[in-house]
């Protein structure tokens, strides 16, 4: 294990700040997902210590700046990067780490990792301080369910290409912290990473203010939802399972014809599953709300009746699940990957039998038939659950001990 030094040993460090170097494939300007909302709260752990906090990443599209002040005097860098998303991109990433590196390379004590191609860039670069690695999911396999399974030998060349290169990124990792046990496991079993090394610290909630069931009524009007209604908030690419939501729409309208179904997110199925719906018979009840601010999901959240992650696979955590909870909403998922250990954490919600658009359809009725959720109370008692075991601080103080841990060592 390398050591940081900082004048004085843990004693001192209390009272010292430490110059974190927090590196990320995403940009905290704006969440848009959970890998954001992990970094912002990141950095806001640590500069919350005291302690002074850089970021670096790449740029989010070619014309965004290449420097951009955050909040608590934080400064988030970006590497130039065109959005090439193979060898070339890698190469322009490495070329502006080269060069980023040179002019800061004694301005870090320790540094923070989100995910793996930046930080690959650095490495490259000569980077060699003491590092956490955060793991939310492994790139290479999301790659592999979009392209690499059945995708040809090209994109089974890439999702190789990109396995070796996030072995490399992790096997030179000093610590790790990850979301659940099945992320600790994927470590251990893809890149032999010893389980001593890996703290497990789940992610977390902020939870907002109640609504009244008047409130509720009063959405439910100004969105035109007049019966039960079922969410999702899901990028629409293959692992997500959205197909699974509009197959299961058509498996449920005859029983129960009032139901509608809301899809809030964007992505590269976009259009197909908008044909998938049309094909069914369920574009009049499956509206596909596209991209919205935090404000407008809320209010979506609050006014619906229960929300669907039909996942197929690779969920590292399901931050959404908590937020669907934290607005007092019941979740019903497929039993797969970490939803295995979310969802049943809490009350309520619903794990499907497996991974099948008649399992889901059968959960629905379920829950529905079962007013899971129903009433202003349950809706509350739903988010103290939450409260109690997923608040943030619960997190942001495992986080904070990971990163001092590489000081102590």
């Amino acid at each position: 294990m390398r050591i940081v030094s900082l004048k004085g040993g843990d004693d001192q460090m209390r009272g010292e700040k430490m110059r974190v170097l927090i590196v990320s494939d995403v940009s905290a300007e704006e969440v848009h997902g959970g890998a954001e909302r992990m970094l912002v709260h990141h950095i806001r752990a640590l500069s919350e210590q005291g302690n002074e906090v850089t970021v670096l990443t790449r740029q989010p599209d070619p014309n965004a700046a290449l420097k951009i002040a955050l909040e608590n005097s934080v400064v988030e860098h970006r590497l130039p990067y065109a959005g090439d998303r193979g060898p070339a991109g890698l190469k322009q990433l490495k070329k502006g780490a080269q060069s980023w590196w040179k002019e800061h390379v004694d301005r870090f004590d320790i540094v923070v990792a989100e995910q793996p191609f930046t930080i690959w860039a650095l490495l490259q670069a000569g980077c060699d301080l003491p590092r956490l690695q955060v793991c939310h999911s492994f790139a290479f396999e999301e790659y592999a369910s979009r392209h690499g399974r059945s995708g040809g030998f090209r994109h089974r060349l890439a999702a190789a290409a990109m396995r070796r290169l996030e072995k490399k990124v992790y096997r030179s990792a000093d610590r790790f912290i990850v979301l659940s046990h099945f992320m600790q496991n994927r470590l251990i079993s893809f890149f032999q990473i010893s389980s001593e090394l890996i703290t497990i610290a789940p992610g977390g909630v902020d939870i907002p203010e109640p609504f009244s069931s008047d409130n509720r009524d009063q959405l439910r009007a100004s969105l035109q939802w007049r019966g039960p209604v079922i969410i999702t908030l899901r990028n629409l690419v293959i692992r997500t399972g959205v197909d699974l939501l509009v197959e299961a729409a058509a498996i449920l309208k005859n029983d129960l014809p009032d139901l509608q179904w809301c899809v809030i997110g964007r992505g590269e199925l976009l259009e197909s599953l908008q044909a998938q719906a049309k094909q069914l018979g369920v574009s009049d009840i499956v509206e596909f709300a596209g991209y919205l601010s935090e404000s407008e999901v809320k209010k979506r959240m609050f006014a619906a009746d229960l929300f669907m992650l039909p996942t197929r696979d690779l969920e590292g955590f399901g931050l959404v699940t908590l937020e669907a909870n934290a607005c007092g909403l019941p979740v019903v998922a497929t039993p797969v990957t970490a939803n295995k250990e979310v969802v049943p954490s809490l009350p309520l919600n619903l794990l499907a039998d497996d991974v099948s658009a008649a399992s889901l359809a059968v959960g629905v009725y379920k829950m529905l038939d079962e007013k899971r959720g129903e009433g202003e109370a349950s809706r509350v008692a739903l988010q103290k659950a939450v409260e109690t075991r997923y608040a943030w601080h619960y997190h942001d103080d495992a986080f904070v001990q990971s990163v001092k841990a590489l000081v102590r060592s």
